[in-house]
């Protein structure tokens, strides 16, 4: 039944094919995953090309990118013989090219714990930035195949549209999308999902606040599930190691309140081209995650910077 599926939605799958990469055709850039090392990249380019004064660096993360540091060369060459990058972050000019999408090669495995459900997520992107994810899910005792393509809406947002197929079930229908504010400090994102075959179409839209207290991200969001209307409002703190999700739930015409907890263990295994991840949930629709453009703000540039460069 899965192979007739996947037959009948061939269309879809074709759209999905046309290329949506970008990446500059400018021979002073360079674009590095956020786990490549950079200092050898940049040497070699100013080897080979002595008379070039600067080169620009576009760090990819999950195969998105947005900023990139213009690095001059007089300032990096002072700063490699000092060994210390902190000054040239000041000194190199941060570009917005707008969110942009690559070729990502990473792999992931992601296991998602709650309290009535238990899924097992291999991810990898083929070609034309196609997201083919292949799950096991306990609570249904199924197991299938989402595909997703990103595409880009605007500067800061980026959208998703994908179909799930688990064995002997109807294909479900999936479209996502997350935007930055103006100032980069919020950003609104939401999701709908149609179930072929049936009435019931699921939404979830939400509002993220960064950095509260320098620390904490706070997240005001509501959900429509099989025809039942729920609101919830939580906090998030930690990185990509280990967060913490704390919020709570109520659902409409219901005087109950609920408390649920996330805990996601990152970097479990983390190559350069494989990582896993570990989350533990008391709620079963937290299991999956939303997009989000959180690690592509000019904000976050400053931690990608600690992390490439490194004399």
């Amino acid at each position: 039944m899965l192979i007739k599926i996947i037959i009948k939605y061939s269309q879809i799958i074709i759209i999905f094919l046309f290329p949506q990469c970008v990446q500059a055709k400018d021979n002073n850039y360079i674009y590095s995953d956020i786990k490549d090392p950079v200092i050898k990249k940049i040497d070699n380019f100013f080897l080979k090309n002595p008379k070039e004064k600067y080169v620009v660096l576009v760090p990819k993360i999950n195969g998105r990118s947005r900023y990139a540091f213009s690095i001059l060369k007089n300032a990096y060459v002072i700063s490699k013989k000092n060994g210390d990058s902190s000054d040239l972050y000041y000194l190199s000019n941060k570009i917005n090219n707008g969110v942009t999408l690559h070729q990502n090669m990473e792999k992931n495995i992601d296991f998602f714990i709650s309290r009535d459900d238990t899924k097992v997520i291999y991810k990898q992107n083929l070609l034309s930035n196609i997201n083919a994810d292949l799950f096991l899910e306990k609570k249904e005792k199924s197991f299938g195949i989402i595909l997703t393509k990103d595409f880009i809406i605007s500067k800061n947002s980026i959208g998703n549209f994908g179909f799930e197929q688990a064995k002997d079930a109807y294909s479900t229908i999936n479209t996502s999308f997350v935007k930055l504010s103006k100032n980069e400090n919020t950003e609104l994102s939401g999701k709908m999902s149609y179930k072929h075959k049936s009435n019931i179409v699921n939404l979830d839209i939400k509002n993220t606040w960064f950095d509260i207290a320098d620390k904490v991200d706070f997240t005001i969001g509501l959900l429509q599930e099989n025809n039942k209307l729920s609101s919830n409002i939580y906090t998030s703190i930690g990185e990509e190691k280990v967060k913490l999700k704390v919020g709570l739930n109520r659902t409409k015409n219901t005087s109950n309140i609920n408390l649920f907890i996330s805990l996601t263990f990152g970097e479990i295994i983390n190559n350069k081209y494989f990582k896993s991840r570990v989350s533990l949930s008391s709620k079963d629709n937290m299991i999956t995650e939303n997009l989000s453009l959180k690690n592509l703000r000019k904000q976050h540039l400053d931690k990608i910077w600690r992390k490439k460069i490194k004399f």
